[in-house]
């Protein structure tokens, strides 16, 4: 019966959830053992996400050294704290109490994720789908389904044109992508089925109870990646009006009241973040800066792969009668989603995509049941036309048949996997620091204020409030104002041509406090530190030093310790 699930059956989520898992950490394993005896794996993997996950890591230490709101420390300028971004308050919560690293704590997040995305995501699927083989099937898609990456790979392999498909940079295009790298992506997914799945569960019992826990993972998901709320809320909606729709008669007063609860319950939370993003400029400034734009819908078709082009080819319509509250659920959500990533207003559409690879999965499944598998199974007799080949007769051909999709959507993920893995094995930046990099980062840990200023390049600035918690002149792109103005002031304090006035100038318009000099500093100019009468070195690892600003402004004579502030002794290591 469709929307039951026996208890045998939860084996077969159970498993592919392990195999996710053990594809998932691979790449940190194999970075693990590949740490080299002058170099450190910094615990991340994909170089294009680790900037985004070291300021997921830097608030989650925030959040561990009890804060409950989060300031903006990667960029020079004062701001407020403010509250947001729920999740990673807790996990730094949770790190704090149980003096878990925040490395450890942020990778059990991921492994949470990713279970608790697939046993809701098939619960999900069980709504729309009756059959066993069909939910598996399905289930397997959403899980694994990639674009078409693997086709521009293999045509690079065989003429030596590159080309780059959405995939393989749009993490938000694959589940799997998303599993590899950004464990809050993947629950944000989990989260937004668990809405969906509450409001039909709601539906089905006649109960309030499950559309007020749908309301409730709403309200959370509001609360820690907004982004997916500005479908999940249209997309519930819009289910009930197809229901409308379809039945032709309006829906019994019960379905409103729990419609009200998916929609309600999160609003307070929602109307909270525009508030606070209008209430403090900073954080409204971060959210203009935004620029992702969802890609055109060619590039973007191509990028969810062959799931979309199934769908596209055996759509039956949104109003058929006989159809599956399930289904029609995933019908809305695929709609809701394809209209507002190109919504002019949103400057962050390609995140309103995530998740979408599951009622693509749900929708190419049965757009296969009703098509080919049929025509198969029809023709399983022998007296069926004798030019029908026989392997393609019968449940032998409905298998094979599933067998060629699955390896058609899915072999992208292969790719990703292989590509990930090969970035694990290159013990460069940002993946890898050096030892005595992350030394110097720990001293500042225990010994420099953290409302300390720090200037440093871009790479080390995107490491410091995670690993030291002080405040950067420059850090992860969206959050740095000015990005092109400090990276031009960088370049001026690092290199002969500035005068010594010019430098002490910069310090003392921004306030800093200390200077990091390490190898990304020395890539960028070769003036000498050690020369110059403003600062005053106080902390060295091999070829890595600490200076402290020094002059009459307040904030160049902050220190960490009496032994710094009468300026008398270096640590050296």
């Amino acid at each position: 019966m469709t929307g039951r699930v026996g208890r045998r059956e939860w084996i077969f989520p159970l498993l592919i959830a392990a195999l996710l898992l053990a594809i998932a950490w691979t790449p940190y394993g194999v970075a693990f053992r590949k740490t080299s005896p002058s170099d450190r794996f910094m615990g991340l993997i994909g170089v294009a996400a680790i900037d985004d996950n070291n300021v997921y890591l830097a608030l989650m230490r925030q959040a561990a050294e009890g804060r409950f709101l989060f300031t903006n420390n990667y960029t020079p300028e004062p701001n407020p704290p403010a509250l947001f971004n729920f999740i990673y308050l807790v996990l730094g919560r949770l790190a704090g109490s149980t003096g878990w690293s925040l490395d450890f704590v942020h990778r059990l997040f991921g492994g949470f994720s990713i279970v608790s995305l697939v046993l809701v995501t098939y619960a999900f699927i069980a709504t729309a789908i009756r059959r066993v083989r069909y939910r598996r099937m399905a289930l397997i898609l959403a899980c694994f389904s990639v674009g078409f990456v693997w086709v521009s790979r293999l045509v690079y392999r065989l003429i030596g044109i590159h080309t780059k498909t959405v995939d393989s940079w749009l993490v938000e295009t694959s589940l799997f992508h998303a599993m590899l790298v950004y464990p809050h992506f993947v629950f944000a997914a989990a989260l937004m089925v668990g809405c969906l799945l509450g409001l039909l569960k709601a539906e089905r019992a006649g109960k309030f109870a499950p559309a007020l826990i749908g309301g409730l993972c709403a309200t959370i998901l509001a609360s820690s990646h907004t982004f997916e709320a500005v479908v999940l809320l249209p997309t519930a909606v819009a289910y009930v009006f197809l229901e409308w729709l379809v039945r032709e008669r309006i829906p019994a007063p019960r379905r409103w009241l729990y419609l009200a609860a998916i929609v309600g319950l999160p609003l307070p939370v929602l109307l909270l973040n525009r508030w606070t993003l209008s209430r403090e400029p900073m954080w409204g400034n971060v959210v203009d800066r935004l620029d992702f734009f969802t890609p055109d819908p060619f590039r973007l078709a191509l990028g969810l792969g062959a799931s979309l082009l199934i769908v596209l080819l055996t759509f039956d319509g949104f109003l058929r009668p006989n159809r599956s509250a399930g289904e029609r659920m995933a019908k809305a959500w695929l709609l809701v989603a394809l209209a507002v990533a190109y919504f002019p207003k949103f400057n962050w559409r390609w995140h309103l995509i995530n998740g979408a690879q599951i009622p693509l999965a749900i929708l190419a499944t049965q757009g296969l049941r009703r098509t080919v598998f049929l025509t198969m199974l029809r023709r399983r007799r022998r007296t069926a036309e004798r030019w029908w080949p026989g392997f393609l007769r019968g449940w032998r051909g409905v298998r094979a048949a599933s067998a060629a999709a699955i390896v058609l959507c899915c072999l992208g993920s292969v790719n990703l996997t292989l590509t990930y893995l090969y970035e694990a094995t290159q013990v460069s930046g940002p993946t890898y620091l050096p030892k005595t990099e992350v030394a110097a980062l720990e001293w500042m840990g225990r010994e420099i204020p953290k409302d300390a200023l720090v200037l440093s390049t871009y790479p080390t600035g995107n490491y410091i409030p995670r690993l030291s918690g002080q405040r950067v002149f420059i850090g992860e792109d969206k959050l740095t104002g000015d990005l092109e103005g400090r990276q031009s002031d960088l370049e001026g304090f690092f290199r002969p041509g500035w005068s010594d006035e010019q430098r002490m100038d910069l310090l003392r318009r921004f306030g800093v406090d200390y200077v990091f000099y390490g190898p990304e500093e020395r890539k960028v100019g070769a003036y000498d530190l050690s020369r110059a009468s403003f600062l005053r070195p106080v902390h060295q690892e091999e070829d890595v030093q600490i200076f402290r600003v020094v002059g009459p402004e307040p904030s160049e004579s902050r220190t960490a310790s009496d032994s710094l502030k009468s300026g008398t002794a270096i640590s050296r290591r």
